[in-house]
C-alpha cells in the first residue's frame, strides 16, 4: 500500500505495527525538513500513533496553547500538534474538537489504551481519505491505487457510483466505483471503536440571507481583502520554495498579486498554453506576471493525450471525466520542476457565483414564473433545434446550452442546481444505452434536490461547496498535483474566509448591472470590488474561460482513432452498457462538426478505459 503512494511522499517511508494497527506512510518534507518530521508520528508516553497528509496552518497557535497546558513537542512538524490535540481535548469534545484545526489534512490516529482509530478530513476535502471495511477489519489510504494493494477488497462495480459518473463527470462521495470502497466526506470523522464505527460530522458551512441589505458593498469588499490577505499568509508556511498556478483569470491573478506583496522575493508563477487560442491562457498570465514582477515559467503543450490518459487513469484510480485533469496535470508537472508548493485560485467561483449556471439559476427565477413561462420553454427549445441545424463547433454548444436551460425554466425551483450541474444531455445519454444498461445502471442519485420549494444563490453556493468541490474540483486537484510530488494550496478555502463569504448576501456576489462595465461577468461582485485597488480592469473583468483542453479538436485528431478502437471494442459490445453502432455514429457526427460531443465522448472513452484497465490487472 505504501509503495502505491510513492509519488506522493518521495522524501521518506514510515511502517509501524502496533497490536492490530498497521500504519505507513509516505513523506513529502515541507514543514521541519529533519528526520524529526518522519511518520509515524508517536505521543510521548507511546499510547498514541499518528500518519497524516497535508497542513496545519495554525500549528503554531495551537503549539502554544498546548504547551502551555503542559504538553511537549518533539519536532517542529505541524501535524505533530494533532496528538496533544487529541490528548487535550477527546475525552470532553470527542470529534468537535478537531474544529480548532485550521488547514487541509486527511489524518489516522490509532489510541492504543482505547483501542480507537480516528480517521479525519478536513473541512471542503482539499486532502483525500478513501477506506473498506469489512466485518472484521478497515483498511484506509490517500488514494485508490494504495486500497487496491488490499487482496480482500471487494473491486465489483457500483452500478450506482457509475450512473452518476456518467451525469456528473465524477463518481460522488461516499461512493467509490467499487462497492468494497468508500470515501470519507469532507468535514467528517469516522470513530473505530470496541468493534463498532460511526461518523461524525464536525463542520458545516451555513449559508447567509441572500435578502440582507447589510453590509454595504465597501464594507464587505474591504473584510474579504483583509480575510484574503490572512488566508494567503497562512499559505506561505514551508520550509522549501512556494510558487503559484497561474491562469489568466481573476482569482489566481489576486493570489499571485497578494503573494508578491508579501514574499521578499519574487513569485514564481507557472502556466501552460495550447495552439488553440480558444484553451490558450498564457497572455493572460503573462500579463499578470509582468504586473507583479513574478518569475514566470511557461511552457506550451503539444501532448500525447494517450500517454496523459494512462496516467489519468492510473492516479485517479475509478473513471474521472472532468478534462481539466489534463492542464492540470501538466502545469503540475511544470511546476514541481522548480517548488514542492504552489497556490492556486480554487474555490472563489464557489464563494461568489463565478459559473454561468448561477446566473441561469437567477435568471430562471425570474422568468419562470407567469404567463410567459410555457411559451418561453418553446421558443427555447425550438432555437436548440434551429442552432442544431447549422453544426456545432466550439467548446460549448449554443444549443445544448438553450435545451439546458429550457429545462431548466420547466422544473421546480429545488432541482435546477441539480440540472445545471449535469455534464451531458441526460437525452442523449439515455439515448446511447441499451435497455440492459439503464436497467443496471439507472439513474443518477447524487446532488439532487433537497427540501424545501425554492434555492436561494447562497443556498446554491454550498450545495457546490458540499457536493463539487470535494467530489470534482478539489479531487482534481490534488491527484494532478501530488502525482508530481506537488503540494498545492488554495486560500479561498481558508475557512476564515469562506465562513465570510457565505454570510455575504446574494446581491454583492452575482450583480445586476451594478458595478461592473455592460457586456462583463455579473458573478463575484464584491471580490471584483475588493481586489479593484490590487489588479487592473482588463483582469478584473475579463471573460472568465476555464482551465480547459481543446477535447472537441482532438475528437476530430488526435483522438478519433483511438475513441474508435476502445469504445466500438468487442469488450465494450460485451459489455453491454451503450449502444456500439449508436456510439459510433456519434463520434463520426462530431468528427463532421455535426453536433459537439466531445464531452460525452470523453466520458464514454474514460469509463471504458477504466473498465479495461480492471480487467487487465
Amino acid at each position: 500500500m505504501v509503495a502505491a503512494i510513492a509519488h506522493r511522499g518521495p522524501d521518506g517511508q514510515g511502517l509501524t505495527v502496533d497490536g492490530p494497527v498497521a500504519l505507513g506512510h509516505r513523506r513529502l518534507s515541507i514543514v521541519d525538513l529533519s528526520d524529526r518530521g518522519s511518520q509515524p508520528m508517536v505521543s510521548t508516553d507511546g499510547q498514541l500513533l499518528l500518519v497524516a497528509n497535508g497542513e496545519i496552518y495554525n500549528h503554531e497557535a495551537l503549539r502554544a496553547e498546548l504547551s502551555a497546558r503542559g504538553h511537549r513537542f518533539s519536532s517542529g512538524c505541524d501535524v505533530e500538534v494533532i496528538l496533544p490535540l487529541y490528548r487535550e481535548f477527546w475525552e470532553r469534545e470527542g470529534p468537535a474538537c478537531l474544529d480548532r484545526l485550521e488547514g487541509m489534512f486527511a489524518f489516522a490516529l490509532w489510541d492504543s489504551a482505547e483501542q480507537r482509530l480516528v480517521l479525519a478530513r478536513d473541512r471542503v476535502g482539499q486532502k483525500p481519505l478513501v477506506y473498506a471495511a469489512t466485518d472484521d477489519s478497515i483498511v484506509f489510504a490517500s488514494e485508490l491505487s494504495a486500497l487496491a494493494a488490499e487482496p480482500t477488497l471487494d473491486r465489483t462495480p457500483d452500478d450506482g457510483a457509475l450512473a452518476d459518473f456518467l451525469a456528473f463527470r465524477c463518481v460522488p462521495h461516499p461512493a467509490c466505483a467499487w462497492t468494497g470502497a468508500s470515501k470519507l466526506p469532507a468535514g467528517h470523522a469516522l470513530v473505530v471503536e470496541r468493534g463498532t464505527s460511526k461518523l461524525h460530522r464536525y463542520w458545516r458551512l451555513s449559508p447567509g440571507l441572500d435578502e440582507s441589505p447589510y453590509p454595504s458593498l465597501d464594507d464587505a469588499a474591504d473584510e474579504l481583502l483583509g480575510r484574503l490577505d490572512r488566508a494567503v499568509s497562512r499559505r506561505l508556511m514551508a520550509d522549501v520554495p512556494v510558487g503559484a498556478l497561474l491562469s489568466g483569470g481573476v482569482d489566481s491573478a489576486a493570489v499571485v498579486a497578494l503573494m508578491s506583496r508579501q514574499l521578499d522575493q519574487p513569485v514564481q508563477t507557472f502556466t501552460i498554453g495550447f495552439d488553440d487560442p480558444a484553451y490558450d491562457e498564457r497572455l493572460g498570465a503573462r500579463t499578470i506576471a509582468n504586473m507583479v514582477g513574478s518569475e514566470h515559467h511557461e511552457r506550451l503543450v503539444a501532448p500525447d493525450a494517450l500517454s496523459i490518459l494512462d496516467s489519468l487513469t492510473r492516479h485517479y484510480g475509478e473513471p474521472f471525466a472532468d478534462s481539466s485533469a489534463i492542464p492540470t496535470f501538466l502545469v503540475s508537472e511544470l511546476a514541481a520542476e522548480s517548488v514542492k508548493v504552489v497556490l492556486t485560485g480554487d474555490g472563489g467561483d464557489e464563494s461568489f457565483a463565478g459559473y454561468d449556471r448561477y446566473r441561469a439559476l437567477a435568471l430562471a427565477e425570474q422568468l419562470s414564473g407567469g404567463v410567459l413561462g410555457r411559451p418561453l420553454v418553446a421558443a427555447m427549445h425550438g432555437a436548440a433545434s434551429l442552432v442544431g441545424l447549422f453544426g456545432a463547433g466550439g467548446h460549448r454548444s449554443l444549443s445544448t446550452r438553450l435545451n439546458r436551460f429550457a429545462q431548466a425554466l420547466e422544473a421546480a425551483p429545488r432541482h435546477r442546481n441539480h440540472l445545471w450541474r449535469l455534464a451531458s444531455s441526460t437525452a442523449r445519454l439515455s439515448g446511447l444505452m441499451t435497455p440492459e444498461g439503464r436497467e443496471r445502471l439507472g439513474t443518477p442519485s447524487h446532488y439532487g434536490p433537497r427540501g424545501g420549494s425554492s434555492l436561494s444563490l447562497n443556498q446554491a453556493l454550498v450545495l457546490d461547496v458540499e457536493n463539487y468541490l470535494p467530489d470534482d474540483i478539489l479531487v482534481k486537484l490534488d491527484i494532478a498535483s501530488m502525482a508530481h510530488s506537488l503540494e498545492a494550496r488554495s486560500p479561498f478555502l481558508d475557512r476564515d474566509f469562506m465562513e465570510y463569504a457565505a454570510s455575504l448576501p446574494g446581491r454583492l456576489k452575482l450583480a445586476e448591472g451594478r458595478g461592473q462595465p455592460p457586456g462583463q461577468p455579473r458573478g463575484k461582485l464584491v471580490l471584483r470590488h475588493a481586489l479593484r485597488k490590487l489588479l487592473p480592469s482588463d483582469v478584473l473583468w475579463g471573460k472568465k474561460r476555464g482551465f480547459g483542453v481543446p477535447l472537441d479538436a482532438w475528437f476530430r485528431g488526435p483522438l478519433l482513432g483511438h475513441a474508435k478502437e476502445v469504445l466500438l471494442s468487442p469488450s465494450a459490445r460485451q459489455r453491454g452498457l451503450f449502444d456500439v453502432d449508436g456510439v459510433g455514429r456519434l463520434i463520426d457526427a462530431h468528427a463532421q462538426r455535426e453536433v459537439a460531443a466531445h464531452e460525452l465522448l470523453f466520458t464514454l472513452l474514460v469509463l471504458e478505459r477504466w473498465f479495461l484497465a480492471e480487467e487487465n490487472r
